[in-house]
C-alpha cells in the first residue's frame, strides 16, 4: 500500500522512479523458490507401493518431457512422453484420455500398453477433485471403490487430486496420508514453472517449454529420487485437466 501511494505521487517523477520503486526483480516472480541442485540430492522415503514397478531403482532421477493436455489426447497409438536425454525413446509411462458419456477419464498405461491407473473427475465436489486409482489395493486390507470400476475389474482409490477453490496451489493427497503440494515458481510473465514438494520437501520440477518434440507446449519434469515417477505423470495430466475448468 505504502508503494502504491508513492506512484500516485509521482506525476512529475520519469518512467524510471516508477520501475525503481516496483523493483521488477522482486515484484513479478512466485515468493515459492525453484527447487536446486541440492534438493534432487535427497532421496525421498519409499512409498507402500509403486504404480509401475518398471520405474526403478528408487534412486533414480527421471528426467522426461511431456506434452502438455494429455487428458485431452482421444485417439492414437503416439507416446506422449520421452526421456528428455533422449527424444526418441518413450518413457515406461504414458496418459491417454477417454471421453464417456458423464464424465471424461484418463488412463496411465505401462510400456506394455496395459492401463495401470484410471484418473476420473468427482463431480459434487466443492472443489475440483479427481481421483487416481490403482488396479490393486495401495494398503493392505483396502477396500475396492464402490462407483469405479475398469472394465469389469475392481479399482482401489491411490491418491485424491484437488485444485485449491482459495489458492493457486494443488494438492495430490495418497490414502496414506502422503501429501504433495503443486506451486508455482520463477517469474509470473513467462512460461509456467512449478515445484511439487512431498510432506514439504521438494520432489520435483516442471518447466513449461516448446522445444518441437511435440506439438505445442510441453513440460520438462524432473522427478527426485524415491518419488513414485508414474504418480507424478498422474498428477501433471489431473492438474493439465484443472487448469482447463
Amino acid at each position: 500500500s505504502r508503494c502504491f501511494f508513492r506512484i500516485l505521487h509521482t506525476h512529475r517523477r520519469n518512467k524510471f522512479d516508477i520501475l525503481r520503486i516496483f523493483d521488477q526483480n522482486t515484484m513479478f516472480k512466485h515468493t515459492t523458490p525453484v527447487p536446486t541442485e541440492a534438493d534432487f540430492q535427497y532421496v525421498h522415503p519409499a512409498p507402500r507401493k509403486y504404480l509401475c514397478p518398471d520405474l526403478l531403482p528408487p534412486d533414480k532421477i527421471y528426467h522426461v518431457v511431456m506434452k502438455e493436455k494429455l487428458w485431452t489426447s482421444w485417439s492414437g497409438d503416439s507416446h506422449g512422453i520421452v526421456y528428455y536425454d533422449d527424444h526418441n525413446k518413450p518413457f515406461e509411462v504414458d496418459v491417454k484420455g477417454k471421453s464417456l458419456s458423464l464424465r471424461d477419464k484418463s488412463f496411465v498405461r505401462n510400456a506394455q500398453g496395459e492401463v495401470i491407473a484410471v484418473c476420473a473427475e468427482m463431480i459434487f465436489e466443492f472443489e475440483t477433485t479427481f481421483k487416481i486409482y490403482g488396479l490393486e489395493p495401495y494398503r493392505e486390507g483396502q477396500e475396492p471403490s464402490t462407483s469405479q470400476n475398469y472394465e469389469g475389474k475392481p479399482l482401489y482409490e491411490w491418491a485424491r487430486c484437488k485444485d485449491n477453490f482459495f489458492s493457486v496451489k494443488k494438492t495430490m493427497k495418497m490414502v496414506d496420508g502422503v501429501k504433495f503440494v503443486m506451486d508455482g515458481v520463477g517469474k509470473v510473465i513467462d512460461y509456467r514453472q512449478m515445484r511439487i514438494t512431498r510432506d514439504g520437501k521438494p520432489a520435483v520440477h516442471c518447466k513449461e517449454i516448446n522445444l518441437g518434440i511435440f506439438e505445442g507446449n510441453q513440460w520438462e519434469v524432473r522427478i527426485g529420487p524415491g518419488i513414485d515417477a508414474a504418480m507424478i505423470i498422474a498428477f501433471m495430466a489431473v492438474m493439465d485437466k484443472m487448469t482447463e475448468k
